[in-house]
């Protein structure tokens, strides 16, 4: 194998893991006698990072093929950072609200629910500011490290020559995931997180279609 083939492999595994703790997630939403208030949004974004990861991993072939060992920590830091993502956009079954209406709008624990086990409220963790911290700052991090990956392998081959056009794109992402990070209005993650699932479902259909 080819010092290329060996590191598509390992970022294989690494997008093969991130897959696999998100189904995980969602396996133990479902299970029987499982208490969980439902709400959208976190399963959009666990859908986000379905379609980001498949994305990424995709893309991935094309620079491999002609870099090597210079863009490799770059897009090593990428892809840990997608894991990490993955494993934050659900919550784990131990996920409790600490205080009752501590942080997100509208969430209230019931007196009668006191001294029982209590519910995995998927609104409660989104609008969290910790979950909207640590995940969409992360996302922010993967972005930038990919950016910078993918500058270094194009500098191997073309010279040094920044795509503005997929900088402005990453940019506009990178304040759209802030965004979404200092605020837990309803009103605009409910636009912001349509609008990305929608590009993200579209471009990936195109990356596999096409490539």
């Amino acid at each position: 194998m080819s010092q290329p083939e060996y590191i598509a492999a390992l970022l294989s595994i690494i997008v093969g893991l991130a897959l696999t703790d998100l189904a995980q997630s969602f396996r133990e939403l479902v299970r029987p006698r499982r208490k969980v208030n439902w709400h959208w949004l976190p399963l959009l974004w666990a859908a986000n990072m379905f379609f980001l990861a498949i994305q990424l991993w995709w893309n991935s072939f094309a620079l491999l093929t002609e870099a090597t060992s210079t863009f490799f920590f770059p897009f090593l830091l990428t892809f840990l950072l997608l894991y990490l993502a993955c494993a934050f956009a659900l919550p784990d079954p131990g996920w409790r609200k600490s205080q009752p209406g501590s942080d997100a709008p509208g969430s209230k624990v019931p007196i009668e629910t006191l001294g029982t086990e209590p519910s995995l409220d998927l609104k409660a963790f989104h609008f969290s500011k910790a979950h909207r911290w640590w995940f969409f700052g992360i996302l922010i991090g993967s972005l930038v490290a990919g950016q910078v990956g993918t500058q270094v392998a194009r500098a191997l081959v073309e010279g040094f020559s920044a795509s503005r056009v997929e900088m402005l794109l990453n940019g506009g992402a990178a304040a759209l995931l802030g965004t979404l990070a200092l605020t837990d209005r309803w009103w605009v993650h409910t636009p912001l997180s349509v609008l990305s699932f929608l590009l993200l479902r579209r471009s990936t259909v195109l990356i596999v279609l096409g490539g």
